[in-house]
C-alpha cells in the first residue's frame, strides 16, 4: 500500500487529469454501473461527518470527511478527510490518500467540469469565486489552468484580497461580481443565498458546492426562476441533502433537474442560463483515487508502507 500526501495528489491529479476523473466518475454513476450507498452521516460535537463507500469492477473505495468550521481559527482547513482505495479483487488495501486535498480537487473539477459543458467550450468569460477558503483556492487554480478566461474576481466575507492577490484576481464587492461573472463558483459555508438573480447577467453559469443541507441555501429563487438547465452531480443526493434543490422544487419553481453524468452519456445541450448544484458524490472520490494512484504508480510518487 502507499500513502499519498496532499503535495503527492497535486503532483499527479493534474487539471485535465482530475477532471477527467469526475467525467468518467458522473458517467459511471448515471448508468448504474458504480455502486454507491447511501452516506452515513453523523454529528459529532455538532459538526457534520460523513462516511462513504463505493465500488465497482475496478476499485472499492471509503472515504470518511468532516466539515469543523471551528478549523478556520485553528488555521486549518474546514473539510479534513482520509481515502482508502482497494482492490476489488484481493481486497488488499491499495492506498491511504489525503482525504482533504482529494475532496477539493474532486469538487473543484465537477464545477469546472460543469462551466466545459454549459458553455460546451473551456472559453467561458469572466468567473467569479464567492468564497475564500480551501475550496475557493482549488477552484481558482483548476479553472484558470483549464478555462481560458477573461478576468477573475473574488469576494467574501473575509481574507478574498489575499487569495486574489494569489491568483492575480481582483477582489470586489458581493454584487460587482455577480453583475459581472459569467461564470460564477459558490464555494461557502453560508446558510443563506449569496447567488442573487435580481444581480446576474441575463446569461451565466453557476456551479453551487456549498449549502448541503435542507435548510440551507446559496442560491435564491431569483436565480432558479431565471435558469434554464438545473443540473446535479446525483438526483438521489441533492433530493436528500441540498436545500437548493429541496426547497424551490417544494416551491414549485423547479420543475427539472438532470444529472450531469445524463448530460454527458445522452450528449444533452446545456441551455444557458444554467445552475450545477452538487453535494459531492462517492464515485467521485472512487475514481478520482484510482486514477491517482495508477498515475502514483507510473511515476513512482508515494510513500509504501507495508
Amino acid at each position: 500500500m502507499i500513502v499519498l500526501t496532499s503535495e503527492q495528489l497535486e503532483q499527479v491529479l493534474t487539471p485535465d487529469i482530475a477532471i477527467n476523473a469526475v467525467r468518467q466518475a458522473f458517467s459511471l454513476y448515471s448508468s448504474g454501473k458504480i455502486t454507491q450507498p447511501q452516506r452515513q452521516v453523523l454529528t459529532i460535537k455538532g459538526n457534520w461527518w460523513g462516511i462513504m463507500p463505493s465500488f465497482w469492477e475496478r476499485s472499492v473505495v471509503i472515504k470518511i470527511v468532516n466539515v469543523i468550521p471551528d478549523n478556520k481559527r485553528r488555521g486549518i482547513a474546514a473539510v479534513q478527510g482520509s481515502v482508502l482505495l482497494f482492490s476489488p479483487e484481493t481486497g488488499e488495501p491499495l492506498a491511504l490518500l489525503d482525504g482533504t486535498t482529494l475532496t477539493a480537487i474532486r469538487t473543484s473539477a465537477a464545477s469546472v467540469l460543469s462551466a466545459e459543458l454549459a458553455f460546451d467550450s473551456r472559453n467561458i468569460g469572466n468567473l467569479g469565486v464567492i468564497g475564500a477558503g480551501t475550496e475557493a483556492r482549488y477552484h481558482i487554480k483548476l479553472a484558470t489552468s483549464y478555462l481560458k478566461y477573461s478576468k477573475v474576481m473574488v469576494t467574501a466575507r473575509s481574507s478574498h484580497t489575499q487569495l486574489a492577490k494569489e491568483f492575480g484576481a481582483e477582489a470586489v464587492d458581493l454584487e460587482t461580481l455577480l453583475k459581472s461573472s459569467d461564470v460564477i463558483f459558490a464555494t461557502t459555508s453560508s446558510s443563506s443565498p449569496v447567488v442573487l438573480g435580481k444581480f446576474l447577467k441575463d446569461d451565466f453559469h453557476v456551479s453551487s458546492i456549498g449549502a448541503h443541507t435542507p435548510e440551507s441555501r446559496e442560491i435564491d429563487d431569483e436565480t432558479i426562476k431565471k435558469t434554464k438547465t438545473f443540473f446535479v452531480d446525483s438526483l438521489e443526493a441533492v433530493g436528500k441533502e441540498a436545500g437548493d434543490y429541496i426547497q424551490p422544487t417544494k416551491a414549485g419553481i423547479l420543475k427539472q433537474a438532470l444529472e450531469i453524468g445524463e448530460i454527458i452519456n445522452k450528449g444533452v445541450k446545456v441551455q444557458r442560463p444554467s445552475v450545477f448544484k452538487t453535494v459531492g458524490i462517492a464515485a467521485q472520490d472512487n475514481i478520482t483515487a484510482l486514477v491517482a494512484y495508477e498515475e502514483a504508480v507510473k511515476k513512482g510518487i508515494g510513500v509504501k508502507i507495508t
